[in-house]
């Protein structure tokens, strides 16, 4: 009896120990499962907004410094370049004037030879008049940003020699003033009405600061206002490396004519830039109340007299 009560506790015994291991088991397998997804989830969770599923999670490194942040690409909106700083080149070079616009709002003789310049690549010099600013100011804002220069004719279209007290003085300035109002920027060059000068007008403009421009190829298209060809064959005929060309946007014809020599003369290695950039490429520093009518080896700076045109 003894013997079986001694046999029984040894087996109970060993039922509890195997019981106590079996327990033990399945504890470390559930500690170890619980270890191998922990990770794998707090990784997948940290690495989820950077990186595709299934690739390794970048660990910072703290002895690395962070990369230095990449610049921005430009908008395509956005061109590296713009009329304004972009000088046609060729190998002859003249300046295209136009004096006594703008002519028309949209749709108008101005608005199409603006066109007509933008599609060749042209820079030109305006010569605006005050009153023609008033009533048709809807191209103001063209002028610069397409590369061209805005100059002053004065503010009613009168002779500053013969018709002003004042050398022109309060006409030029009041014009500057109100091509401003439009550009943000005061002209920096001034065509007298008609050319015409003498000593007094002189003294105004280098009060104003600004350059006397007059020309050196007329094309007369204020005479011939109905003839495109004739416009165009002044120009191509007496076309010359520094030269300045005068003509009116007022007519139908000009636009045409100009346009016309232009693609005959860059065909011929000509390019067409500003008065202010002519003077530039031909080592010329325009200076207040000084006279240019062009930049070729004939042309001659007038510093005094009158002209009477």
């Amino acid at each position: 009896m003894k013997c079986k009560r001694i046999l029984s506790l040894c087996l109970c015994s060993s039922l509890l120990l195997f019981s106590l291991a079996g327990c033990g088991a399945g504890t470390g397998e559930s500690t170890k499962a619980s270890a191998d997804t922990a990770p794998q989830s707090s990784t997948a969770s940290a690495g989820s907004a950077q990186q595709p599923a299934g690739s390794a999670a970048a660990v910072p490194d703290a002895d690395k410094p962070a990369p230095a942040p990449q610049p921005e690409k430009p908008s395509s909106e956005t061109p590296a370049e713009t009329p304004q700083n972009t000088l046609p080149q060729g190998d002859k070079y003249m300046a295209i004037t136009f004096d006594d616009g703008p002519t028309g709002n949209e749709g108008g003789r101005t608005e199409r030879l603006l066109d007509g310049l933008k599609a060749r690549g042209v820079h030109a010099t305006f010569f605006l008049c005050g009153y023609r600013v008033k009533d048709f100011n809807s191209m103001m804002d063209r002028y610069l940003v397409e590369g061209h220069e805005v100059g002053n004719h004065t503010m009613d279209h009168i002779r500053l020699d013969t018709k002003t007290d004042d050398g022109g003085y309060a006409q030029v300035s009041a014009t500057n003033d109100l091509i401003a109002s439009y550009t943000g920027q005061k002209p920096t060059l001034i065509r007298p009405t008609g050319g015409a000068y003498n000593d007094a007008v002189i003294s105004s403009m280098r009060q104003l600061g600004l350059p006397i421009i007059l020309w050196n190829i007329d094309t007369l298209d204020w005479k011939d206002h109905d003839n495109a060809a004739l416009i165009k064959q002044r120009i191509v005929e007496n076309a010359q490396d520094g030269a300045i060309v005068l003509e009116h946007d007022l007519y139908e014809a000009t636009v045409e004519g100009v346009l016309a020599a232009i693609d005959e003369l860059q065909a011929q290695g000509y390019a067409f830039v500003t008065v202010s950039e002519l003077a530039q490429l031909k080592g010329v520093t325009l200076e207040p109340g000084k006279v240019y009518s062009g930049f070729t080896a004939n042309d001659t700076v007038v510093e005094s007299g009158a002209n009477y045109s």
